[in-house]
């Protein structure tokens, strides 16, 4: 759910898998186009990271932020939000030329996020626009519903495949970096440790696009109880390229990250900063400073039954 719609700002995605890969490992892009109808399930007390010895090593302590992290994905898809994505364009000394407001809805469909325009620049939407928007989820729907059995199964095969890589890019990333402990700092109430995040020149990498973790460096604040990460600051450090040159994000490109801790059980985004330049294929250089903001989460749980020659319906629980 997180960064915006143009395709000059899904270029700064990478950036964003590194520093929100809870949320990010599911949905890249808004809206998605298929899904699988499956009910939301919520983690045991199993779940949650188990009682590990006290370690002042950096590494060690990263490495276990990230498996918090896998236990941290299902949760984190238990959680609808609005969305305010402020978007601005940046001329050649960092004037703002434009500037676009777009609040978004964010939520679940059979078991598969969505995120709803319900805002233009702080006001509603014209009733052109609603009707758009009403088009839009009804086909989302009605694809969903259409689904045969065999089709939802491989949804859900390529889903779990796309989780998998995202956690072993995770991993790939604990051994990108040299770590140093620069001390602790009390973050959003709780005690964290600052981690610096130095690439390392001998690095590696065993997945696709984790050679961009050589070209970015950053810091991390990681909470003490249950090593998550609560705070991200991140800068390139040369160009990175995507798909023969199809997308370059520039030297000096900085994404800053702030989580919320939300019925002590996960913490989800509340703030995402991009600033930075990028290139899309031969078109102009383009340097853009967006700032989305996450508000008003509420957990839900669904469970999906199917009747006999009527469509899908999903049962909602109220939200606590």
């Amino acid at each position: 759910m997180i960064v915006g719609r143009s395709l000059l700002l899904q270029s700064f995605f990478c950036l964003v898998v590194l520093i929100s890969p809870a949320r990010a490992q599911d949905q890249p892009n808004r809206p998605s186009s298929s899904a699988t109808p499956v009910a939301q399930t919520t983690p045991s007390l199993e779940d949650k990271v188990p009682a590990l010895p006290p370690s002042d090593d950096p590494k060690e302590i990263v490495r276990r932020s990230v498996e918090a992290d896998h236990r941290a994905a299902e949760l984190a898809r238990s959680y609808t939000c609005t969305q305010r994505e402020v978007e601005k364009k940046l001329g050649k000394h960092g004037e703002v030329k434009s500037t676009e407001i777009r609040t978004f809805d964010v939520n679940f469909y059979y078991g598969e996020e969505y995120s709803r325009l319900v805002q233009k620049n702080d006001q509603p939407l014209t009733e052109k626009d609603q009707k758009k928007e009403d088009e839009k989820l009804e086909k989302f729907l009605a694809k969903l519903r259409n689904q045969s059995d065999e089709e939802r199964a491989k949804r859900a095969a390529k889903e779990k495949k796309q989780r998998e890589e995202g956690r072993a890019f995770l991993r790939d990333m604990v051994n990108a970096y040299d770590f140093t402990l620069l001390g602790e700092e009390k973050v959003g109430g709780e005690d964290a440790w600052v981690i610096q995040a130095t690439p390392r020149k001998d690095f590696h990498p065993t997945q696709p696009h984790a050679d961009i973790l050589s070209k970015i460096h950053g810091k991390l604040w990681i909470e003490k109880r249950e090593y998550n990460w609560v705070k991200v600051e991140a800068e390139t450090i040369d160009t990175i390229s995507f798909g023969l040159f199809l997308f370059r994000i520039h030297k000096g490109t900085r994404v800053e990250l702030e989580n919320l801790h939300l019925n002590d059980e996960v913490w989800l985004p509340r703030r995402v900063y991009l600033n930075g330049g990028a290139r899309l294929a031969l078109l102009k250089n383009e340097a853009v400073e967006q700032e989305d903001i996450f508000t008003n989460y509420k957990k839900f749980s669904t469970s999906s039954r199917i009747l006999p020659g009527v469509k899908e319906v999903p049962e909602e629980k109220p939200p606590k």
